[in-house]
C-alpha cells in the first residue's frame, strides 16, 4: 500500500473515530478533511457546532497502520468534543 493509500485510509479511520464521538454528544455532523498545505484539518460542523482537530499526515498514515490502535490520536479527538459538554 502506498504512503497515499494509508493518508486515505487513515483519514476514513479517523473520520469514524469522529463520528462516534459526535455521536455521544448527540451529533450528527458533516465531515470534511481540509488540507491546510502543511497539516490536514478535520472538520466536523452541524447546526449548532463546529469541532476542529489537526493532524499531520504522518499522524494519518500511522494510524492506518496501526489499524486505529494509536490512543494518542483519539484522545485528540476525544478532548476536541470535551470542550462541548463544558
Amino acid at each position: 500500500m502506498t504512503g497515499n493509500d494509508k493518508l486515505n485510509e487513515g483519514k476514513t479511520m479517523l473520520a469514524e473515530v469522529a463520528r462516534g464521538y459526535a455521536r455521544d454528544h448527540g451529533l450528527q455532523p458533516d465531515v470534511e478533511w481540509v488540507d491546510q498545505g502543511f497539516e490536514w484539518m478535520l472538520r466536523l460542523d452541524d447546526d449548532r457546532h463546529t469541532v476542529r482537530v489537526m493532524f499531520s499526515a504522518d499522524e494519518i498514515a500511522f494510524f492506518a497502520e496501526v489499524e486505529g490502535a494509536d490512543r494518542q490520536t483519539k484522545m485528540k479527538i476525544r478532548n476536541a468534543f470535551a470542550s462541548l459538554s463544558m
